[in-house]
């Protein structure tokens, strides 16, 4: 990274996090003031380091060489590298940010020269913490996502992406929608993908290795389980008559937890709200809601998993007596990465003695859409601090930030030739 160094990578990783909402962390939801602001501020940087900013319809960028144009009608082939602008509510500084600044740093290190060229990317929305969609900046980015969806995703207060969209337009963050079914249309074609992320859990840290090579990220399932039984009087109700529904809900959440115990590593499952009706103090519970997630890197054993999570809620619901409905609320396969990408980030790891493991992602990522889209997609992970993201206490240590962006600057290097 002859034009960069450590310093300005933390400059910048510190200009980032000041756009953000009031409050704990960082809050920065896509098209919100704090997006719009950030948006406009990492166009101004492009253009200090000598690179001019895109954004399309969506209002993802593109940072590239300014006699590079991204144009719809002809997209130039290029390496893309890049993340996410959005973030969760009361988030940290590095999830999604940090790749963010690598692909503004690592586009502007690679400007001109031999080989393919390589452009960074932002995608406007990845972590689903305001629009109901899922995805909505890889996929826009990529043209993946079709007009209706404008006017069926919404946000809490029922503001639609359409009308949030054309807000964030009015104040020059995208531009027009392309007319007829595809609104998005592509402004570059990719080549291949790296998207730089922290790890967000422990797993580095605690096996005192530098980066993660990974090459699977884990599908999920959603599923809403609802028991019902009968709201009765908490002091005239003897315990044998019930049917309390919060009872077997609470039974279920431990059921959850034992479910991916069982099944060992990579398996996750988590309940993660649970909504109680009447919720009085003197009222049996009649009903109770629960939100379930299960996660694995093999489709098998995620269908698996799903299957037995609902198998032991009906034994639970039919020794208690009650009503139980389930439904998949939404759900994500499995996601193969580059395995060829994969084996030379390896093989560069190994050349230079860099510690690295391969890994699986739990959580989901940008790199996951370019790899469904076909495209040649590898995510590389550095370490985080106790293994805490989503988080205010959000923490990687400088060092490995950009010892990791000067790995990614090397194999860059090495794909601007090699890859077809």
């Amino acid at each position: 990274m002859a034009a960069f160094d450590r310093t300005t990578l933390m400059q910048l990783l510190e200009g980032l996090a000041r756009h953000s909402a009031p409050g704990p962390g960082i809050t920065r939801l896509v098209y919100d003031d704090a997006w719009i602001d950030a948006h406009r501020w990492l166009c101004a940087e492009a253009r200090a380091v000598g690179l001019e900013a895109s954004a399309d319809a969506a209002g993802n960028l593109l940072f590239h060489p300014r006699e590079l144009r991204p144009d719809p009608s002809n997209p130039p082939r290029a390496l893309m590298v890049g993340s996410h602008l959005d973030s969760v509510r009361n988030g940290g500084r590095y999830d999604g940010a940090y790749g963010v600044i690598a692909g503004l740093m690592l586009a502007a290190e690679h400007r001109g020269g031999a080989g393919l060229p390589v452009i960074g990317f932002v995608t406007c929305e990845e972590e689903q913490s305001r629009l109901d969609g899922h995805m909505l900046g890889g996929r826009s980015l990529l043209g993946e996502i079709e007009n209706s969806v404008l006017d069926v995703v919404k946000d809490a207060d029922g503001v639609s992406w359409r009308q949030a969209l054309e807000a964030a337009r009015k104040v020059g963050c995208a531009v027009a929608l392309a007319e007829g079914a595809r609104p998005f249309p592509p402004l570059v074609r990719p080549a291949a993908q790296l998207e730089l992320h922290i790890e967000q859990g422990p797993v580095l840290e605690t096996s005192g290795e530098l980066l993660g090579v990974v090459e699977r990220i884990a599908g999920y399932r959603r599923v809403r389980a609802r028991f019902e039984g009968d709201a009765r009087h908490s002091g005239t109700t003897p315990m044998s008559l019930r049917r309390d529904a919060l009872a077997a809900a609470a039974e279920l959440v431990l059921e959850t937890e034992s479910l991916a115990r069982d099944a060992g590593a990579p398996a996750v499952a988590t309940a993660g709200n649970a909504r109680v009706s009447p919720g009085l103090y003197n009222v049996v519970p009649g009903a109770c809601e629960l939100w379930l997630e299960v996660r694995h890197s093999e489709l098998s054993r995620l269908d698996a998993l799903q299957a037995e999570l609902e198998r032991r809620a009906r034994a639970i619901a039919a020794r208690r007596g009650l009503s139980l409905t389930l439904e998949t609320l939404t759900q994500q396969a499995p996601t193969e990465l580059s395995l060829s990408l994969a084996a030379s980030a390896r093989q560069l790891a190994t050349e230079r003695a860099v510690s690295h493991r391969v890994m699986v992602s739990g959580a989901a990522h940008d790199t996951m859409e370019f790899a469904r889209a076909g495209i040649p997609a590898l995510l590389l992970f550095v370490p985080s601090h106790g293994g805490i993201s989503h988080s205010p206490d959000e923490f990687s240590e400088p060092d490995e930030l950009w010892a990791g962006l000067e790995f990614a600057s090397e194999l860059l290097t090495r794909w601007r030739k090699e890859v077809a």
